[in-house]
């Protein structure tokens, strides 16, 4: 279980890291917050990751961020986040 709450974390605040590089702005978010956002976009990473049938740990990691900086923008575009 904690394994996957710093997981989720790591994925949270790269995804974060990421969006605020590529498109500026603020996207600090509290620590909570960064880890649901981390989970969520690793189930995300993973669904991609099945689909394309990754087998690599490495590529299914940047699936994760990925899928955390998805749901990133989702979250900005509806004004949420």
């Amino acid at each position: 279980m904690i394994s996957v709450i710093l997981t989720g974390l790591i994925v949270g605040f790269l995804g974060g890291f990421f969006m605020n590089v590529s498109f500026g702005g603020s996207t600090l978010i509290g620590f909570i917050i960064c880890v649901v956002v981390g989970l969520v976009g690793s189930a995300i990473g993973g669904f991609l990751g099945n689909s394309l049938k990754v087998k690599s740990r490495v590529l299914q990691f940047v699936l994760d961020v990925v899928g955390a900086c998805i749901l990133i923008a989702v979250l900005k575009f509806l004004k949420i986040g």
